[in-house]
């Protein structure tokens, strides 16, 4: 009897012994699978950087979300799903997975980033700098991160903060293109038209063939009427764009060419517009006001006359194909023409003052007169008296 109750007691005490190490065993295996759980969540994240670098978005996303369900403490796995999200749409579930994001590694810096932008788009500039410069206080050299702080410095009115960080940033980076391209646009947007060109000038001396550069600093040299050096940046944007891009560049340059009173390349460029905008009536209008200045009075006739065709009656034609009859000394036939708008409230005024003119020159002073008096009491201003004033 005793000796199978010793017998038992000692069955009792092995099996009590073998209990520890099977708690030991499990907490092992459960360990060993947490583990492997996350080596495979982080071998699967760098798959769904993959495919979101490379625009497959959708499948970025459910291999993200795979990876969160081994491991769902995996700050890049919520970065790439809120990425994912906010290009869906998906703005309120982004800004959740980017708050999982820096709640996990606070030096996430792109997750600060499209917090940023998330709060941008909400019209929150404050919040979004606040965002911001998280980023770019993880990545300083950062061009995407310094532009976004620029940009929302500018919205809230701070534009010394602005422009002291763009100079700040250029002592280090002074070759980046991007940085006097912002700091040249923040300028012209102040007015300072000249340190803007100054800035422009030195993107474009990096980047030669930049053709957003050249349009850009065509538009300030355009702010300060420096004509021919906005027709050179126009002509360098022209050669390269095509369709409605082109089409733009040789109104600028026609424009130019007027201003700078270099007419005759002012008819060229609208001649090669009216190729595709033959029905266009102002464009012959403007091509034949182009041609007067040139001194070209049959070419202005034929452009009145083409204008007068798609539009019949229209008065800003017929002064045009008064002025080039003037030009041909043709004064009678002026003078009738002219007459068919004296009445007109908005040329009335030119057509006294030029049949003031085709009277002076066939020698009735009297009715030129008369004529010079209805234009004075009407006062006209019109581009064609200055041209015309050249060709006399």
């Amino acid at each position: 009897m005793n000796k199978h109750i010793c017998t038992a007691a000692l069955a009792a005490a092995a099996f009590l012994a073998l209990l520890p190490g099977c708690t030991t065993y499990d907490d092992k295996k459960h360990a060993a699978r947490t583990k492997w759980d996350k080596v495979s969540a982080q071998a699967r994240v760098t798959v769904a950087r993959d495919l979101f670098e490379n625009g497959r978005y959708e499948d970025a996303q459910t291999t993200a979300q795979q990876c969160l369900q081994s491991d769902p403490e995996l700050p890049e796995a919520h970065l790439i799903l809120g990425k994912c999200q906010y290009l869906n749409g998906q703005f309120v579930q982004a800004q959740s997975a980017f708050i999982k994001a820096v709640g996990f590694d606070e030096d996430l810096d792109q997750a600060w980033y499209w917090l940023g932008e998330i709060a941008a788009q909400n019209r929150q500039p404050a919040q979004a700098l606040e965002y911001y410069s998280r980023a770019v206080n993880l990545q300083p050299m950062h061009i995407d991160y310094i532009i976004s702080v620029v940009e929302t410095y500018a919205e809230l009115g701070r534009y010394d903060d602005a422009l002291g960080l763009l100079e700040a940033k250029q002592a280090v980076l002074p070759g980046n293109v991007r940085l006097k391209v912002t700091t040249a646009d923040m300028l012209q947007r102040l007015g300072k038209a000249r340190q803007a060109i100054s800035m422009y000038q030195q993107a474009l001396m990096l980047q030669p063939d930049n053709t957003a550069v050249a349009e850009a600093l065509g538009y300030c040299y355009l702010t300060e009427q420096d004509y021919n050096r906005a027709a050179a940046m126009f002509e360098k944007v022209a050669a390269v764009a095509v369709g409605e891009k082109k089409a733009v560049c040789l109104q600028l340059l026609a424009l130019c060419s007027m201003n700078a009173g270099q007419y005759g390349r002012a008819v060229g460029y609208y001649d090669k517009l009216s190729v595709d905008q033959r029905d266009d009536e102002q464009l012959w209008l403007q091509m034949g006001h182009a041609a007067l200045g040139a001194g070209a009075a049959n070419r202005a006739a034929a452009c009145a006359a083409r204008a007068l065709t798609l539009r019949p009656g229209w008065e800003d034609a017929i002064a045009l194909q008064g002025c080039a009859q003037y030009l041909s000394n043709d004064y009678d036939a002026a003078i009738q023409t002219f007459g068919r708008i004296i009445a007109d409230k908005k040329m009335g005024g030119f057509a006294w003052l030029m049949s003031g003119r085709c009277y002076q020159q066939l020698g009735q002073h009297d009715l030129a007169d008369r004529a010079y008096e209805n234009a004075s009491r009407l006062n006209p201003e019109s581009k064609l008296t200055s041209l015309l004033a050249r060709n006399r």
